[in-house]
């Protein structure tokens, strides 16, 4: 029910796709532009060891039609070949080093993490009354609690996010093993990527609804989206996960030149799940679309008297 009614919401609301496909586009252009001074530096090292030209291949080859277990191979050779990059750059240009990784890693992530809120209260307008918000407007208004709370959770996410691409890695040097396991290897590549991306979506789905929906500042709305999720953890956790299978498949489908579309299409499905969750764990009623009111049962029928004892 969670994931239909996500998907119901995302195709009435889908004029958030382009919005944020052209967001993502401003994103990536300032991030270019911080990074742009180092270009030089980074291809003269790149074109070396023919790292680029190999990493150019991968991206081209992405796709349904190439043998699975040799595009585990190529990722495995290109990942190992830009950590050992990554390592003698370090040691080379140790101020650049840390200045792209700060830009990439938080930078980055800060500024994709500006939009959520507005997302939210596009969302939380149409939900609850079939108002349609302005993504720029909403953008304008929560710019200063959006910076502080993107802020805050890039800082918490770093270290979820270099977990997951160091499990990532480690899962594709299982590569290098052979035997029987490279015949598994794919389905354990999916299976850990999947997994770990809806663990983190799953415990952090309750945080953006809590303050747009209760305006709460964002150490009290992670205390309240977190209770949110726990309501229903299980259930919460199978969407994530149905979701990012999802995504996986249609990216390997369409391949790599289909990204662009594909990866904010299933960002704005997570904006609309997290929104969806919330509002059923809340037993808050909402409008799926034009015609359709859902009314999920109300929090004292779906908890203990302790859990709810304070709102009594």
């Amino acid at each position: 029910m969670m994931f239909k009614n996500s998907t119901k919401l995302l195709i009435a609301n889908f004029s958030l796709v382009w919005k944020l496909i052209l967001y993502y586009i401003i994103v990536c252009g300032i991030v270019i532009g911080l990074i742009a001074p180092f270009f030089g530096t980074i291809a003269d090292q790149l074109n070396t060891t023919g790292a680029l030209s190999e990493f150019g291949s991968l991206l081209t080859n992405f796709n349904v039609s190439v043998n699975p277990f040799q595009l585990l191979v190529n990722m495995n050779e290109v990942v190992v070949e830009f950590l050992d990059l990554f390592v003698e750059f370090w040691q080379v240009n140790p101020g650049a080093a840390f200045y792209i990784c700060f830009v990439l890693l938080y930078v980055f992530p800060f500024l994709i993490g500006l939009a959520d809120l507005p997302v939210g209260q596009t969302l939380f307008g149409y939900m609850s009354s079939l108002t349609r918000y302005s993504f720029v407007g909403s953008y304008m208004r929560y710019f200063a609690r959006s910076a502080r709370y993107s802020l805050f959770k890039s800082l918490i996410m770093l270290p979820v996010n270099l977990l997951i691409v160091v499990a990532v890695v480690f899962t594709l040097r299982l590569n290098s093993v052979g035997g029987i396991l490279i015949y598994f290897m794919p389905f354990i590549l999916v299976a850990v990527l999947v997994a770990l991306v809806a663990l983190k979506k799953t415990f952090f789905a309750g945080w953006m609804p809590a303050i747009v929906v209760y305006d709460y500042n964002m150490f009290r709305g992670f205390r309240k989206g977190f209770k949110a999720v726990i309501r229903r953890f299980f259930k919460v956790f199978s969407t994530a996960i149905c979701i990012m299978l999802l995504a996986v498949a249609f990216n390997y489908l369409f391949g790599t030149f289909a990204f662009p579309i594909i990866i904010p299409v299933f960002v704005a499905m997570f904006y609309v799940f997290e929104m969806v969750m919330f509002y059923g764990s809340q037993g808050m009623r909402y409008y799926v679309d034009l015609d359709t009111i859902l009314s999920p049962k109300r929090l004292e029928e779906n908890d203990s008297f302790r859990e709810v004892k304070d709102l009594i």
